[in-house]
C-alpha cells in the first residue's frame, strides 16, 4: 500500500509541475519565477503524499499491535486474564 501511494504522490508530483509550468509559460512568465511555482507545488504535493504514508503507517501499525494484543489475551489461561 505505501508504495502504490508513493506512485500516485509521484504521478501526482509530475502532473502538477507540467500543469504549472504550461500555464505559467502561456501567460509569459519569467524563467525564474517559472521555477519556484513549479518547485513549491512540487514541494506541496510531496508534503502531502509523506503525511499520507505517515498515516498510513500508523494505522498499519496500530493494528499490528491490538492483534498482538488480542492474541496475548486468548493465549493467556482464564486464571490470569
Amino acid at each position: 500500500m505505501r508504495e502504490l501511494i508513493k506512485k500516485w504522490t509521484v504521478i501526482a508530483a509530475v502532473s502538477v509541475v507540467v500543469t504549472v509550468v504550461a500555464t505559467e509559460w502561456m501567460s509569459g512568465t519569467p524563467w525564474p519565477l517559472l521555477i519556484l511555482r513549479s518547485g513549491l507545488a512540487l514541494g506541496i504535493i510531496v508534503l502531502a503524499g509523506w503525511c499520507a504514508s505517515l498515516v498510513l503507517m500508523r494505522t498499519a501499525l496500530r493494528r499490528y499491535y491490538e492483534q498482538r494484543r488480542t492474541a496475548e489475551i486468548e493465549s493467556r489461561p482464564r486464571s490470569q486474564r
